[in-house]
């Protein structure tokens, strides 16, 4: 079912499509201080239910949300919490999950470490 979008909804989706990488509710609400940030946890998960965003919890304190472009994994820093974007080969991947018994539909990699990002 395709949801109607409110102008406050486009704004919203606008942010995430535009930023470069996953926001949290609190950073929506920095780039649209108009908007309560009630309205806008409640739109995200719209869209998250929709699948047009993905909800991560990437080991912040709060969740974050980024819009659905390509299939991509993570690479969290554990000091300066830098998110790097990668692609991998996803059936290589799941055979060297080895799991029997299971149809893997979809598949979320996520790896910390420390990066080499000069501060």
């Amino acid at each position: 079912m395709k949801r109607r979008y409110s102008q406050k909804r486009e704004q919203i989706l606008q942010t995430l499509k535009e930023s470069s990488g996953a926001f949290s509710v609190a950073q929506i609400h920095t780039v649209l201080p108009e908007i309560d940030q009630t309205t806008i946890y409640r739109n995200v998960e719209l869209f998250v239910a929709d699948g047009v965003v993905k909800k991560l919890n990437l080991g912040g304190k709060e969740a974050t949300y980024e819009y659905h472009t390509q299939p991509h994994h993570h690479a969290v820093c554990v000091e300066c919490e830098r998110v790097i974007h990668f692609t991998a080969p996803d059936e290589q991947i799941k055979q060297l999950l080895g799991v029997k018994d299971f149809q893997v539909d979809e598949l979320e990699v996520t790896v910390r470490g420390i990066c080499n990002h000069k501060k």
